[in-house]
């Protein structure tokens, strides 16, 4: 597949270029290409596959043969990570391979940049605790964890010369913006009146949500918080997300996110007027889909908002006040009697 590559307008001349990359067999990542001025800043780096290398080299390729940009690796002046997930930072350690460009990411997402294979192999025993927890039975815990190692290969990426903690303005160009609950580290970036906002605001999917007691400083709590945040961003006339198509209206989307979090939450109510794990509420939300997402994922997805509802006194568990990060057995959801 050649590389579609898109052009949008920044301030003061700048050029963006949206980049799609095929992270893996049925996801597209973007990744973009800021050109002002003399300055060139790669954002997001793709997820380090093959296929995904490879538009990452023809989408430069594009820019010179079909946008007549004079641009190779050699003139990056910088590469920001926007978060820690493999379908954006997996590719570092390629890019790297062709260019010596500073990285800049935030603090919480260090060990994930570094070397992401190291990193999620470490997350294994967390997360198999995480789905017995949830109401997975163990045989199918152990079955998962397995697959999931078999998938796992060493994926080096790089050093962080930029440590980033939100507020900054990086290279005297992006305002960074803190923007946790998808991914502890994830960041946004304003560029005049354009937002990068990576996996934050998408423009036809809900992003996917951790619990904070599996991913700390993630949730739905943290998230609302940063939508809001997000939402709060006087002047924004584009967002170039992460995945998706570009958003033209910043705000009328961060609230349509807002109103369907507290949807679902209003459906995990209604369901547990009867007691329930995890497992069980995400079997009943994700019924109507033809192929629903992965187990860990369902299951990630509603442990967020059942957490969330516990911190606002709604929801209480069942038979036991052992902190849920530490049981090793499932816990049962019901509605609280306030």
């Amino acid at each position: 597949m050649k590389p579609r590559v898109a052009c949008f307008e920044g301030p003061d001349g700048a050029r963006i270029y949206q980049l799609p990359l095929r992270a893996f067999p049925h996801l597209v990542v973007h990744a973009y290409v800021v050109l002002a001025h003399g300055y060139a800043a790669l954002i997001d780096v793709g997820s380090g596959s093959p296929e995904s290398n490879a538009d990452l080299e023809a989408g430069l390729a594009a820019l010179r043969d079909t946008w007549g940009e004079a641009i190779g690796w050699a003139d990056l002046d910088r590469i920001v990570i926007t978060h820690g997930h493999i379908d954006h930072c997996g590719g570092l350690g390629f890019v790297h391979s062709r260019c010596d460009a500073p990285v800049a990411a935030h603090t919480f997402d260090l060990a994930a940049v570094r070397d992401h294979g190291a990193y999620l192999a470490a997350q294994i025993p967390a997360q198999a605790a995480f789905l017995r927890w949830a109401g997975v039975e163990p045989a199918r815990v152990a079955e998962l964890a397995r697959a999931y190692s078999t998938l796992l290969e060493p994926l080096p990426g790089s050093e962080v010369t930029t440590v980033l903690s939100g507020g900054e303005v990086l290279d005297g160009r992006f305002a960074v913006i803190h923007t946790p609950g998808h991914c502890a580290g994830q960041i946004c970036l304003r560029f005049g009146e354009v937002l990068f906002c990576a996996d934050q605001l998408l423009a036809v999917t809900s992003p996917r949500l951790t619990p904070a007691l599996l991913e700390p400083h993630n949730g739905l709590a943290a998230y609302l918080a940063a939508l809001d945040h997000v939402a709060a961003l006087p002047g924004i006339r584009l967002g170039l997300a992460g995945h998706e198509a570009p958003i033209t209206d910043v705000y009328g989307r961060a609230a349509a996110l807002r109103e369907g979090h507290l949807s679902r939450l209003d459906q995990i109510l209604e369901l547990c007027a009867e007691p329930r794990t995890i497992v069980e509420l995400a079997a009943a939300i994700y019924a109507e889909l033809a192929n629903p997402p992965p187990p860990l994922i369902t299951a990630q997805a509603i442990a967020a908002r059942v957490e969330y509802l516990q911190s606002l006194g709604a929801l209480e568990a069942v038979g036991s006040t052992e902190a849920p990060r530490f049981r090793r057995t499932s816990l049962v959801w019901t509605r609280s009697i306030l």
